[in-house]
């Protein structure tokens, strides 16, 4: 089950991914644990969009429907674009910046172009225990396609269709301070402390078991020394 990636079930499980529902891409999709990092104090999840998500039809089906042109696509092999013709009633395709996890076919057509992870990719810091999302960030480019038939007199003399960034835009937020010692003080801090009190308590129980096992054996040779007396 997807939400809107603000939140997501309690007590997450690194090994099981998390859907959500992008209305800029008109589907839901999985992002997946990556590794734990600290907000301010607080360690979180973060979960990154896989290569996957934007993979060519080929090695992953379920983006059959955002290959329209087999053309552009070259027969839908091409990575790293999606277009979104079909849900927004107009030629418009969605990448992540700079064609990350494009195609190189797409990177080198264009100059200027330097894909990087760190900055281009999506991610989510979601906190595993109550699975509330606490920071992410939204990288997506508008792309439009030109070839030999555009009107733009810069882009008429293109000979082949290609596809262009037109802008980008990075969309992040993260939890204030003020909200993070909240959250510390009333979850964070009452979870260490009942971690503590079951601590102490399987501690005690544990003398208490240790001294009855103890207490038993004493008995019990007490009990034999008096039934056998010449038993030492």
């Amino acid at each position: 089950m997807s939400t809107d990636g603000s939140s997501f079930h309690p007590f997450l499980d690194k090994k099981e991914p998390l859907f959500f529902f992008s209305p800029d891409i008109c589907r839901s999709i999985s992002a997946e644990y990556e590794r734990t990092v600290d907000l301010k104090g607080i360690d979180v999840y973060r979960y990154m969009l896989p290569a996957e998500a934007l993979a060519s039809p080929a090695v992953n089906p379920d983006n059959q429907c955002y290959c329209k042109d087999t053309v552009l696509t070259k027969n839908c092999t091409m990575a790293g674009l999606l277009d979104m013709t079909p849900c927004r009633g107009t030629p418009v395709f969605i990448s992540l910046p700079h064609f990350l996890y494009g195609s190189n076919d797409l990177v080198q057509a264009v100059t200027g172009l330097n894909p990087n992870f760190d900055e281009h990719s999506i991610f989510l810091d979601v906190e595993p225990i109550t699975g509330f999302t606490l920071r992410f960030a939204k990288r997506l480019q508008l792309n439009m396609l030109y070839g030999p038939s555009a009107d733009i007199v810069l882009l008429n003399k293109i000979k082949d269709y290609t596809v262009f960034p037109i802008l980008w835009v990075n969309e992040t937020a993260a939890l204030d301070d003020e909200t993070a010692d909240l959250f510390k003080k009333e979850l964070i801090s009452r979870m260490d402390l009942l971690e503590g009190f079951q601590i102490g308590l399987l501690t005690v129980g544990l003398i208490i078991f240790v001294s009855c096992t103890i207490g038993s054996l004493l008995v019990c040779r007490k009990q034999e020394k008096n039934t056998y007396p010449f038993v030492k």
